[in-house]
């Protein structure tokens, strides 16, 4: 089956995604962690690539860079080779480490790359690793907070100081709920998906001041409606929909 050719982002931004293979959990160790971040800066210096946010989970990495595409490609392509033999060398094993191609995403709007961001910082404490982002040490929140660009690039500070006037507005706008979802590992998708669509039966709901959540799914003419709402907004198919309503009614009936 030919390899699917990247699609180029018309502002250079991409959200980049890494995977272990076989959800493998490649980082999960500390010094695996630290290690994957001193390759990205020791291949910052050689390549004309500018990073803007990055989370290192356990088994996956979330990254949004600035770059041309095929510098892109060729910067990923070093730090995940070295990363890979690293890993193989520290656990006495062959073979390929990362699953598949990284994900490349094009982030075309403004709109488009805060809400990005705000996922990507929001990984850890949606796993239950800590209660507030800034507090996990392998993502780019506290350099923002700090205002001190470690892997982010100091333009990146320039955009979000542009953006907020403090980093009280930044932390409040990671409190905000959003129904966009973004690519991440299957599993996590689903469930990001979900919560968009509860998110969405929520709104529907309020709108028409109903009396509970449940007329969003039970009355025929409100479910149709809020299946078209899912379908727009998440950009999923029909089936994918009502999948998805069939699933949150059942849960609230069994509430």
């Amino acid at each position: 089956m030919p390899t699917k050719r990247r699609q180029k982002s018309f502002t250079d931004f991409y959200h980049v995604i890494v995977k272990g293979i076989n959800k493998e959990k490649i980082y999960n160790q500390q010094r695996e962690k630290i290690y994957f971040k001193k390759i990205i800066l020791k291949y910052l210096k050689k390549y004309d690539v500018e990073i803007y946010a990055y989370c290192i989970m356990s088994n996956h990495a979330h990254l949004i860079i600035k770059a041309e595409l095929q510098v892109l490609s060729l910067f990923m392509a070093v730090v995940l080779a070295e990363y890979a033999n690293y890993y193989n060398y520290k656990h006495y094993r062959n073979g390929h480490v990362f699953q598949n191609r990284f994900i490349s995403e094009c982030i075309e709007t403004d709109a488009y790359y805060w809400n990005c961001m705000r996922y990507i910082h929001l990984n850890p404490v949606k796993a239950g690793m800590v209660r507030r982002p800034e507090r996990y040490k392998y993502s780019s929140m506290a350099e923002y907070m700090l205002e001190m660009p470690g892997i982010i690039h100091s333009n990146a500070i320039k955009k979000y100081t542009s953006t907020f006037t403090e980093y009280e507005e930044f932390e409040k706008f990671h409190g905000v709920r959003d129904v966009q979802v973004f690519a991440d590992i299957k599993e996590e998708m689903m469930a990001k998906q979900k919560d968009a669509a509860l998110l969405i039966a929520e709104e529907i709901c309020e709108e028409r001041n109903l009396m509970t959540l449940l007329q969003v799914f039970e009355e025929s003419e409100l479910q149709d409606s809020y299946i078209s709402r899912l379908v727009k907004t998440l950009k999923i198919s029909k089936k994918i929909a009502k999948k998805l309503c069939n699933t949150l009614m059942n849960e609230l009936q069994n509430k």
